[in-house]
């Protein structure tokens, strides 16, 4: 169809409305060489979003390698309004602007976050997304499709999959798989202790061994560990908003003392907090900080939970017992 290119545009960008994405599906369903396409602009639209190529060349190589697609579906004037794609993922790569460790393969795309890193936000091609911690792994195979939608997670991420009715989404990794449905839920899959730690926050997920053969079905509030030098799963209710603040750059307090708080307030806003009062120091709490707010946010939530009054001056905090 000649609406290809506008749809590939917004595709690249993230503009693609419900009813787009149905209709570049349904493209993409057209033909091999339509698929073919469109694997290669997501590759690209990975590496324009994670900042990295392992070269220059290879960006010109990928984009010379859509400009040749397009060239035989389309006269060459229509190549123009793509173009401008080079401009900007080239330059972006020549000024070096590197965070994560991106690399493609003619196999799957791999997408890995430093041991230190900030978490790492990633839209699937199916609109699913995936939050990844440090150290964390993902690889998203080149064949990622209506028929077949899976990926591999070394690390820990936290998964919000879109539903596709009858395409389940699977997770593999090297000690078990989690089959999916519509869900949202954390997983960690340590391959040095091997162990595998799945928390289902909403929808269903059931864990499969290497030969996809189920083990267990999860329910909502379920964390499930499975040891594989025992051979042996674990299951206990959790406090799913507290075990999944993480991805949302939160730090949970959970039963801690007000002691406890203040003395962690300090460290993250590089202040000295004198806590004024004996007695409410011990006071347990279950608390919420989102890192974007400010100091004088996180204090007068503080004092909506607790009573407290407090004084900033300079870089003092002095907390008081509200009377």
């Amino acid at each position: 169809m000649d609406a290809d290119i506008p749809i590939l545009t917004k595709y690249f960008h993230y503009a693609l409305s419900r009813e787009e994405q149905d209709e570049l599906c349904a493209w993409r369903k057209q033909s091999p060489e339509n698929e073919d396409l469109y694997t290669k602009m997501r590759d690209l639209r990975l590496a324009f979003e994670y900042k990295q190529r392992d070269t220059v060349e290879e960006v010109a190589r990928g984009l010379a390698e859509i400009r040749t697609g397009i060239e035989k579906k389309h006269n060459k004037s229509k190549w123009k309004r793509i173009v401008s794609y080079a401009a900007v993922i080239t330059a972006l790569t020549v000024m070096g602007i590197f965070g994560l460790n991106h690399s493609l393969s003619a196999r799957y795309t791999v997408i890995s976050v430093a041991p230190n890193g900030a978490v790492k936000k990633v839209l699937l091609p199916d609109s699913s997304l995936v939050w990844l911690a440090s150290n964390a792994e993902l690889r998203i195979p080149s064949d990622f499709s209506d028929k077949e939608r899976s990926v591999y997670l070394s690390g820990r991420g936290y998964f919000d999959i879109r539903k596709r009715n009858g395409t389940p989404f699977l997770v593999t990794s090297d000690i078990l798989n989690v089959l999916v449905t519509g869900t949202s839920f954390d997983l960690t899959v340590n391959t040095e202790k091997k162990t595998v730690e799945t928390l289902l926050v909403s929808g269903k997920v059931t864990l499969q061994n290497r030969k996809r053969k189920s083990l267990l079905d999860i329910v909502p509030g379920e964390k499930v560990v499975y040891e594989a030098q025992k051979n042996c799963l674990f299951v206990e209710k959790v406090d799913v908003q507290t075990f999944t603040a993480w991805h949302l750059d939160q730090i949970t307090f959970e039963n801690a003392t007000l002691r406890e708080i203040v003395n962690k307030l300090s460290l993250i806003y590089d202040v000295n907090i004198n806590l004024e009062s004996r007695k409410i120091a011990e006071h347990r709490f279950r608390y919420i900080i989102n890192r974007e707010e400010s100091l004088t946010e996180v204090l007068d939530l503080l004092s909506y939970l607790a009573p407290i009054e407090y004084v900033i001056e300079g870089d003092e905090v002095f907390i008081y017992e509200k009377h």
